[in-house]
């Protein structure tokens, strides 16, 4: 592989500091734009990467910066199923307006953008979803589809720079999880499930839990991403995630066989936890075809596999 100039903005949090730590491994050059929205990471990332503490919504910044790179991982997002009902007006413009700089800064210098989008995309489509079916959402009155809308409206932008010359490749992440990834209370499930698990403590499964997940391994994941900067790879969107499907019981049960708790798996209301305005989405399912044509890349990582080795690392970290 040829050595190259690469920056990840976001490069600090779940996906993007896993990522950065493996282009670093394969010898490129890797400089990391944060700016700490949550917390500055408690883990120990490679000295070998460059750490720059900033906003991609600093429009001077980011151009300085993106002008210095050949390849931009574009992974900076404020994100979360919460967050879209209790602070979706900084979630859209943050994003945005990140997106944007970025795109347009890359344009300039040339560079080539991956940019991290979101299964949420497909809203309350019919699985499996491919990359060009139609899309579906509930009311904009429904904050909790501003998420996946602005993800929408930022693809769309991407590829609106894609006609301009703009190289740049769109996936789509389904539920990727592993060490290091935030507990929260819907896209950090597994991550809730462990810490509540290893402190035989209740765990709390949302609604009946009969909604399934296709759950990716991080280093999964990060296979994808890296094989995107390909050429053939270009102006395409496409999937990134498992075929196999889950039910959030099985996780739980799983999650607690795995970590030998005495742990007891409770049910609580949706309506417990969101607004009204909220809307569960039950089955998530990618086909994972144009993966596999255009990046050459299927998950490996079985959920098994997968959950032991993220309860391993959360072990260690809550000691």
């Amino acid at each position: 592989m040829i050595k190259k100039k690469c920056l990840v903005t976001g490069g600090a949090g779940f996906i993007g500091s896993h990522l950065a730590e493996c282009l670093v491994k394969q010898g490129h050059d890797v400089t990391v734009l944060d700016n700490f929205y949550r917390e500055k990471p408690s883990f120990s990332i490679d000295p070998k990467i460059k750490i720059i503490e900033g906003s991609v919504v600093d429009e001077g910044k980011v151009e300085a910066i993106v002008s210095k790179h050949e390849i931009v991982f574009h992974m900076a997002a404020i994100l979360g199923v919460r967050t879209t009902v209790s602070h979706p007006a900084e979630m859209i413009e943050n994003n945005f307006l990140g997106t944007k700089n970025v795109l347009r800064s890359a344009l300039r210098a040339g560079s080539k953008v991956i940019f991290a989008s979101t299964s949420e995309v497909y809203g309350k489509a019919q699985p499996p979803f491919t990359e060009n079916m139609n899309i579906l959402y509930g009311p904009t009155r429904k904050l909790r589809w501003s998420y996946g809308i602005g993800k929408a409206l930022e693809e769309s932008l991407c590829l609106a720079y894609a006609q301009k010359g703009l190289r740049l490749t769109i996936l789509r992440y389904f539920n990727i999880y592993g060490p290091r990834q935030k507990e929260g209370p819907y896209g950090g499930v597994i991550p809730r499930f462990i810490r509540a698990a290893l402190k035989n403590g209740d765990i709390p499964v949302y609604g009946d839990g009969e909604q399934t997940r296709c759950f990716t391994y991080i280093d999964d994941a990060v296979e994808a991403t890296v094989k995107a900067m390909e050429k053939k790879a270009d102006r395409e969107i496409i999937n990134i995630g498992t075929r196999e499907e889950t039910k959030i019981n099985t996780l739980a049960s799983l999650i607690k066989k795995l970590s030998q708790s005495h742990s007891s798996i409770t049910h609580i209301p949706f309506e417990k936890v969101y607004p009204d305005e909220f809307e569960e989405i039950y089955n998530r399912i990618p086909d994972s075809s144009k993966a596999e044509k255009y990046l050459q890349f299927e998950a490996k990582t079985s959920l098994g596999e997968g959950l032991l080795k993220t309860i391993r690392w959360y072990k260690n970290y809550l000691a």
